[in-house]
């Protein structure tokens, strides 16, 4: 072969080794999407949707909605001595029942470990919220017989301040707090000297106390059967028949003098709490007796102002009032001020006149209600007068303390107080126990914390969280206003399995913050739910047409309301409506996006299924979106992550939430993904090495048959 022959050769055997990949290349390109999309428009079917085999899906979760309707947890305790006390509880536990609280009657702590009586009861309450997460506690028995213990905890605040003492010595180095059984975490004595609740002064940096309290508690201090059913007919008539009257929308604010060098009015306190929480929910009095700092304002009609002094307060309260707040100083059997005056006394409390008006009395003052001695404190005192007196009472079992100076109401007496009408008004806290508890975690909370200015390593602090303590029952709904009954919200067609959802409002369109529905059937399903503080509930049916549901209402400022309604029969279909996906020509770099719209107007779609499929459905696979018991979602979307070069078809099957399905294909169901531009570039560059290689040894071979023949050809 001759030079230029060889050169043609090579030159050509270049560009067949280029061109044959390239065209390849646009063979390959245009074969998954333009060739394929082309043969797809020429087929002709009739939509022949695959057969599926729908047990491979994966079932609903009849087994956790029917366990909300069968297996309702336990929200209450009420703790007993012995079964002497069970008759007089009982009418409380069934209305609890009732109204959809679901409560249990307790005797058997010593069945529980623990070094004394009252340790066997807080393991015993510990059980049942590690196990069924109960919010209530009522202990329905007196402290000071050991009917019910308290525990008293170390807090030797008294013997940090000069010339402070406990009242009539009593224990300054131990103090009595219900607070205990509340504060579930750990045993309270982490060293195991038995001097509970010790700070973590005194244990190598451990607090022995938590501070968040699990459960809300309250105390019914009774002696005996008839002391204890005095109480508990009068928070049931409270309750279920009350007397309707103007009083349970006013307020009685009453403010004295702490100290009059410095000058320290609590009529700055009490003021506070009517500017900024009371005066847009109820009617109120402001009784005060003030220095001559300070001059509290005059609120507008019908809203008085007047002096305080045992006369104005006493008629006051026989009047009638819904909620009360004393601000002053105090001991077991009077309220008071640095005056030395008595604003009321413990034999007013005796005789005390509101009968069917009951109140909910917080006494910002030292030991109002020590009802671990004797049962002559005002506190004691009111909660156990028959249908009348108070309903609830907040109130110090020992020495609390308060600061000089304190302008922004927010340390220690001030501060509790005020956060505890914070929450019952603002954040609509209206069940005492709850407003009492989570007004504690809100101070712990509070900036007055944050900035550093207090701790609870400091006795004085872990003192006025530990000795404010509720008599009365934690769960008890407090009004303000007059209760009106609940329109029946349950007129409407509701299917069986069907999300309902719905606002509660009163008779005349007032919305009920946290309202509670209980629904039972005669089967023995059995569920309550509760609405948000602006009303709104939601909870799915169980399944099953035909079914009888009878149900109570019950709420803040609501008489219980009775209804019933059936469901109806499910008989609609799901129905897919649209499904497309992004990007419309998908890559292997690509996740590929499908929004799919699906609805079912009976009882809701449960789930949407996307099939993949390479072979036509022979196997494929399952992606998977769901509407939680709670939800009603019509609009869907599920991501694929980055797929494999080929062919793929897909459908869609809703189902709904009393198992029908409807399967949504379209022959146009299919997509394609191109091999990636890298792997031809592979393939190119393969080619074109093999190539070169065998030109070059076709040259190397030419090259030295052309040496040997010179070499002939010399010889």
């Amino acid at each position: 072969m001759t030079k230029t022959g060889f050169k043609k050769l090579a030159i050509f055997s270049l560009i067949i080794l280029v061109l044959i990949p390239v065209v390849s290349l646009k063979i390959e390109f245009s074969s998954p999407i333009a060739n394929y999309k082309n043969q797809l428009d020429k087929l002709k079917t009739a939509n022949i949707v695959p057969e599926i085999d729908l047990s491979q899906l994966p079932e609903i979760d009849f087994e956790t909605l029917n366990a909300n309707w069968y297996d309702q947890k336990i929200e209450m305790l009420i703790i007993i001595n012995d079964t002497s006390f069970l008759d007089a509880v009982t009418p409380l536990m069934e209305w609890k029942n009732e109204k959809g609280v679901k409560t249990i009657i307790l005797s058997n702590y010593s069945d529980y470990e623990g070094r004394d009586k009252a340790e066997q009861i807080r393991n015993m309450i510990k059980g049942y919220y590690e196990k069924e997460n109960i919010q209530w506690v009522l202990l329905a028995g007196d402290a000071e017989d050991n009917l019910i213990p308290i525990r008293q905890v170390y807090n030797p605040d008294v013997t940090l301040v000069n010339g402070q003492s406990e009242y009539s010595k009593w224990d300054d180095y131990y103090k009595p707090t219900d607070f205990y059984y509340a504060d579930l975490t750990g045993s309270w004595d982490v060293n195991g000297n038995s001097r509970w609740g010790e700070s973590s002064e005194y244990t190598g940096n451990i607090d022995e106390i938590s501070w968040i309290p699990e459960v809300y508690v309250g105390r019914l201090p009774a002696d005996n059967i008839v002391e204890l059913s005095n109480m508990i007919n009068k928070t049931l008539k409270y309750e279920t028949d009350p007397f309707m009257g103007d009083w349970m929308n006013k307020m009685l604010l009453a403010g004295g003098v702490s100290s009059f060098l410095p000058p320290e009015d609590e009529a700055r306190l009490t003021e506070y709490i009517w500017q900024n929480y009371t005066a847009s929910e109820m009617n109120f009095t402001h009784l005060t007796k003030t220095t001559p700092s300070f001059e509290p304002a005059t609120p507008d009609y019908p809203n008085q102002l007047d002096a305080l002094n045992l006369e104005n307060f006493v008629s006051e309260l026989n009047s009638g009032y819904s909620t009360i707040i004393f601000a002053g100083h105090g001991d077991p059997t009077r309220f008071t001020d640095a005056s030395s005056l008595t604003f009321y006394n413990n034999t007013e409390a005796l005789l005390i006149s509101n009968i069917n008006m009951p109140s909910l009395l917080y006494a910002d003052a030292c030991t109002t209600s020590s009802y671990d001695q004797g049962d002559n404190s005002i506190g004691e005192r009111l909660i156990k007068r028959p249908l009348a007196g108070t309903v609830g009472y907040i109130g110090s079992i020992r020495v609390s303390w308060y600061f000089d100076f304190d302008a922004n109401l927010e340390k220690l007496n001030r501060g509790n107080a005020k956060l505890f009408w914070k929450e019952f008004f603002d954040e609509k806290k209206f069940q005492q126990g709850r407003a009492l508890y989570d007004s504690k975690v809100t101070y712990m909370n509070s900036d007055y914390f944050k900035r550093g200015d207090a701790s609870m390593v400091q006795e004085w602090q872990r003192k006025n969280i530990l000795t404010y303590n509720l008599l009365g029952d934690p769960e008890l709904d407090i009004y303000t206003d007059i209760p009106r009954s609940a329109p029946n919200h349950f007129n409407e067609s509701i299917y069986e399995g069907q999300l309902v959802s719905l606002q509660v409002r009163d008779d005349l369109g007032s919305i009920v913050p946290g309202a509670r529905i209980n629904l039972r059937t005669t089967d023995g399903k059995y569920r309550t739910v509760y609405a948000d503080k602006n009303g709104f509930v939601d909870f799915r049916l169980p399944v099953g047409a035909n079914e009888n549901y009878s149900t109570i209402i019950t709420g803040h400022n609501v008489i219980p309301s009775y209804h019933n309604f059936t469901t109806l029969l499910d008989t609609d279909n799901p129905i897919v409506s649209n499904v497309n996906y992004v990007p419309i020509n998908p890559t292997v770099s690509d996740n590929l996006l499908f929004s799919i719209n699906a609805s079912d107007n009976h009882s809701g779609i449960e789930s949407v299924f996307l099939l993949i499929s390479k072979n036509d459905f022979t196997d494929f696979s399952t992606h998977r979106l769901s509407n939680h018991f709670n939800e009603s979602k019509r609009e869907f979307n599920i991501t694929l992550n980055k797929m494999e070069p080929g062919k793929y078809s897909y459908l869609v099957i809703a189902r709904d939430f009393t198992n029908k399905t409807t399967i949504y294909y379209e022959d146009n169901f299919n997509f394609a993904i191109p091999k990636p531009f890298t792997d031809f570039v592979l393939v190119i560059a393969s080619i074109m090495i093999v190539g070169l290689a065998g030109i070059s040894s076709t040259i190397i071979l030419v090259r030295f048959r052309r040496y040997k023949n010179d070499l002939r050809k010399l010889e």
